[in-house]
């Protein structure tokens, strides 16, 4: 969680940075003297010190280097007044990050802060693996210990790019020297993005020359960091890129997450109406043009209307996930169940005989038989019709089916027609 430590005797900016972290959901922790925040630094993990110019008990200057000294890691931000070049200068030359003025309007510091919030979670980085392949032992020591001054520890080096990719690993990061011994780093780009990786990429080099840096860019790297390296500044570099790629990932998965949601039936969890219809669509169509067995079963529960009816809906909507869970288990993985409607469900068997296809009706209808809830005597069933589809439409499949599992019901349900 990220936590702002807030030195400050104004009370009024003291209430006005409280509220603004309370917004973003950031923990605040406030104090007015340089002895009360090196005792909550003691024993707090903080993200941020937030600080004015006039503290109590101390110099400002005085104060900042004892935090450089023994919290060298937590940044410090001075929030003041006075903004004046000199005052600027001297808070800068003492290693603070950043330098706010008290007039800037409250939606300016609310969005510095919640920036800063964003670009904590790149500590996140620490669980990225990274590939670094550099053939100079000696810059490959340098890197090395810059990471694990920032803890970061999961971090292969490689001195030849064959031996990268012969390991056969995927990293989130990857930093390639331009000049190696037997192969150049322009090579090794092209050839990680060419497999489609979508992984961060830094071009490192002694190189400084824009040309170069142009080129390198437009064959896919992500960034370009110049050495000998300053730890501060790549460390930054490599932060940056590291945000942008968990944000890709995020926006992905997130992505990948609205698309099922689309295509899933809240309820069940199975595929919904229109998606197990459109997916039937494309197995017909492969049907058509390899001549491969489909076979299609259309299930119902037996006087689920009862059941709702007998035990309320939220027990109703307990079966129908008890159902649902029955038909994923007793199918292929590439076999697709949805829910057709209320308490109708359709399996699609790709590859599947009129018989195979049966087989796995009578399992699915003899496990629901079997089905028990807990303090009810509640026996539950299900009918079904399975038919194959031989030049059948879509809708013409659907139809055979359908017209089975209602023979099914008028035969004294709990069974399977085909």
């Amino acid at each position: 969680m990220f936590k702002i430590l807030h030195i400050e005797t104004s009370t009024l900016y003291q209430k006005l940075i409280s509220d603004i972290c309370h917004e973003l959901d950031i923990d605040y922790v406030s104090c007015s003297s340089s002895k009360d925040a090196l005792a909550v630094l003691s024993t707090d993990n903080i993200s941020l010190i937030v600080t004015a110019m006039e503290i109590r008990e101390g110099s400002i200057e005085r104060f900042i280097e004892l935090i450089n000294r023994s919290y060298s890691k937590v940044p410090i931000v001075v929030i003041t007044g006075n903004d004046t070049f000199e005052d600027r200068k001297k808070m800068y030359d003492l290693g603070i990050v950043d330098y706010i003025v008290k007039k800037s309007s409250r939606d300016e510091i609310r969005d510095y802060l919640k920036a800063f919030a964003v670009k904590s979670k790149t500590q996140y980085l620490t669980d990225m693996y990274i590939a670094v392949c550099d053939d100079s032992k000696v810059d490959r020591k340098i890197t090395e210990r810059i990471f694990r001054i920032n803890s970061i520890n999961r971090v292969d080096f490689y001195e030849d790019p064959e031996e990268m990719f012969e390991a056969g690993r995927t990293y989130d990061i990857y930093l390639v020297d331009l000049i190696l011994k037997d192969s150049s780093g322009h090579q090794v780009i092209k050839k990680l993005r060419s497999d489609g990786c979508k992984s961060v990429i830094i071009a490192i080099s002694g190189i400084d020359n824009v040309k170069t840096i142009s080129h390198v860019l437009s064959l896919g790297a992500d960034d370009y960091i110049t050495k000998p390296y300053n730890n501060d500044i790549f460390m930054a570099r490599i932060r940056t890129c590291a945000r942008s790629y968990s944000l890709y990932k995020e926006v992905k998965e997130k992505t990948l997450e609205l698309e099922k949601m689309a295509k899933s039936d809240g309820l069940t969890g199975l595929l919904n109406h229109m998606e197990i219809f459109r997916q039937l669509d494309l197995e017909i169509e492969k049907k058509g043009r390899y001549g491969d067995k489909l076979s299609l079963i259309m299930l119902d529960l037996d006087f689920f209307k009862n059941i709702n009816d007998t035990y309320g809906h939220l027990f109703g909507d307990k079966v129908l996930k008890s159902v649902s869970s029955i038909i994923q288990k007793n199918i292929r993985n590439v076999d697709l169940a949805g829910r057709y409607g209320g308490e109708e469900f359709m399996i699609i068997l790709p590859k599947a005989s009129l018989k195979q296809a049966v087989e796995t009706a009578e399992r699915i209808r003899d496990s629901i038989e079997k089905l028990a809830f807990e303090n009810t005597d509640l026996n539950v069933t299900i009918s079904g019709g399975v038919a194959e589809c031989i030049k059948e439409t879509s809708k013409e499949l659907v139809s055979i089916a359908d017209n089975l599992l209602y023979k099914a019901k008028e035969s004294g349900r709990n069974n399977i027609q085909f």
